[in-house]
């Protein structure tokens, strides 16, 4: 098990996380101002400032409003509504360094339902918890089984037969990877996987619940495996109410 940060890898990351971030304060700022705002334009945005760090996004980015958002992959399309969660993810590789970056935050302009603000609080609440499980030695599917008990314990049902997961509605995918060169990296934190943290990975923790008749919600963070324990890179405000 490695004992040490590579401080190269991490700078790499942090500069990427620069780029994502700018991006996200972009695209809220966009949505939060402009009433006829489109996913379509949300992209081009996306990208426009990207370029401005020296980064791409080769698999894509996501900005999907309302019950579309139920479908964790969906790219979005069309216009971003009002009164509805509106999921953002956004992953791009430095050009410079092959590094890859990842943040979700969800927002919601105008005024979000309360079975809306309940599911983000949970979301978050179960986040802030499983990042603070991080640390050399834990078990990965550990601190997915403790994400899964703060949803469970809270009523939030995951249920029925998925497509492209195994479960069509709830907490359908894992609660996260590695990020470096490579934007899905060990290790893995999900349901199967006897994978451990070490000291110096960079993972995403992204918890996300999905119904299909509200949407989803899902916050990601970056979170460097230290010997003092978790060490967030990713440093953009988490607010449902934009």
């Amino acid at each position: 098990m490695p004992t040490h940060v590579d401080e190269q890898k991490v700078a790499a990351i942090k500069d990427v996380v620069i780029a994502a971030q700018a991006a996200m304060e972009a695209v809220v700022e966009y949505i939060k101002y402009d009433g006829t705002a489109t996913t379509e334009m949300a992209h081009t945005l996306i990208e426009t400032v990207l370029s401005h760090y020296d980064c791409v996004s080769p698999e894509g980015h996501i900005v999907a409003c309302g019950v579309a958002s139920a479908e964790p992959h969906e790219a979005g399309s069309g216009r971003i509504l009002s009164d509805v969660p509106i999921v953002i993810d956004i992953f791009p590789q430095s050009t410079r360094t092959g590094y890859f970056a990842d943040i979700t935050r969800t927002v919601c302009r105008g005024t979000p339902s309360a079975e809306l603000q309940a599911l983000y609080g949970v979301v978050s609440e179960a986040q802030a918890f499983a990042i603070s499980l991080v640390r050399p030695g834990a078990q990965c599917v550990e601190l997915h089984n403790a994400v899964i008990d703060v949803f469970t314990k809270a009523g939030y049902e995951t249920r029925g037969q998925g497509k492209e997961f195994a479960f069509a509605e709830g907490f359908v995918h894992g609660l996260g990877h590695g990020v470096s060169t490579e934007i899905h990296d060990a290790p893995r934190l999900r349901r199967s996987t006897t994978d451990v943290l070490s000291v110096g990975d960079v993972i995403a923790i992204e918890p996300g619940l999905y119904y299909h008749h509200l949407g989803g919600v899902r916050l990601e963070d970056l979170v460097l495996v230290t010997e003092a324990g978790p060490e967030v890179l990713t440093t953009f405000p988490k607010m449902l109410l934009v």
